[in-house]
């Protein structure tokens, strides 16, 4: 049978072919859009693991490729958002394709006269069939609803659409595209080594994880989206309670809420308020309890010490520990990962079409 844990390993060798790919997948993308007038923005409609996929490339797309990008929860979009940006690119993100509110908020777009695309896991689903462009997701079939091979492809499609749009109108050059490229083929390897670090690490502190019933996760910048997708994965799977903050946020109110039966994980980036991160790391560790600060600026106990190999795409190499950790939680907790914990909700409301 196939486990969670199978669709992780997939992951590096999905993103190779999302990048090799890339010219033929973002094609009819790119054909679109020199047809049309310049686009100033790019709006993602999207939810879940989803929007974190589109939140997790927002500062690159903004601050590498120049390019504006807003999120929106599909919800918000389709019966609270009245105006909308006639020259933005719409893109509606759906692995399953199907998603109702996904599906209006297109219908929305499209009956306005604005561009737009889909991203879904298949081409052959109702969004993708009815967005003026449709694009591959690039997970092909996942074989569990808690996404992590849909959220890394995801991110990588996203990463690819963003630099061949900002080729497109001359924000970056034909040199910046091949570094960035270069770039992100260094999370291939890099992936697998941090899954079996992440792993060693796992069961070296697998007690004190499975005696606590509560998880926090802090970050900063792009790592900050890493760190709610990484909230949502703990909390579908193990199952679990979770709560995600930016690192400044984290010290405010959150912090009166912190007790022992907490586990508390902080992402942390060299450059990156790092010694913020460790101070907070430290107070934890001293007065609170369990903490572990996962990145290349660790301290040492407890810590779990990542070297990403990555410029600008690490974003998916600090995703993979908590994938690893939140899959380990949930296997260890005895939890049956083919079946949903409260399947009658389907009774009372349907989130697809």
């Amino acid at each position: 049978m196939v486990t969670l844990m199978d669709c992780i390993e997939r992951i590096p060798l999905k993103l190779e072919e999302i990048a090799n790919k890339r010219d033929v997948r973002l094609s009819g993308l790119l054909e679109y859009l020199e047809r049309k007038d310049e686009i100033d923005e790019i709006i993602f409609v999207a939810s879940g693991t989803s929007y974190n996929s589109a939140f997790t490339i927002k500062s690159f797309c903004e601050n590498v490729c120049g390019i504006r990008a807003t999120l929106v929860y599909p919800n918000i979009f389709v019966n609270y958002t009245e105006k909308l940006n006639p020259k933005a690119l719409y893109v509606l993100i759906s692995q399953g394709g199907s998603t109702r509110l996904v599906y209006e908020a297109l219908e929305k777009v499209k009956k306005l006269g604005y561009l737009n695309c889909s991203i879904t896991a298949s081409l052959d689903s109702i969004i993708a069939n009815h967005a003026d462009v449709a694009i591959e997701m690039g997970c092909a079939h996942e074989e569990y609803n808690y996404r992590t091979l849909g959220y890394s492809t995801t991110v990588a499609t996203l990463y690819m659409m963003c630099i061949d749009i900002a080729r497109l109108y001359n924000n970056i050059t034909e040199e910046q595209v091949s570094d960035l490229l270069e770039d992100f083929g260094n999370l291939y390897e890099s992936l697998v080594e941090i899954k079996g670090k992440t792993l060693s690490w796992y069961y070296e502190n697998k007690f004190s994880l499975m005696k606590r019933n509560k998880m926090m996760v802090a970050a900063t910048n792009d790592l900050w989206p890493v760190a709610q997708e990484s909230d949502i994965k703990v909390m579908e799977m193990v199952p679990m309670i979770t709560r995600s903050f930016e690192l400044e946020e984290f010290i405010h109110g959150p912090q009166n809420s912190f007790d022992d039966s907490t586990v508390f994980f902080i992402l942390s980036r060299k450059g990156e308020d790092e010694e913020k991160a460790k101070a907070i790391a430290k107070f934890i560790k001293n007065e609170i309890g369990f903490c572990a600060i996962i990145g290349n600026s660790t301290m040492g106990e407890r810590d779990l010490e990542i070297n990403p190999r990555s410029k600008y795409f690490s974003t998916l190499e600090y995703i993979t520990p908590m994938q690893v950790i939140a899959y380990k939680l949930a296997d260890d907790h005895g939890r049956d990962l083919k079946r949903a914990v409260n399947a009658q909700v389907t009774k009372y409301i349907t989130k697809t079409i």
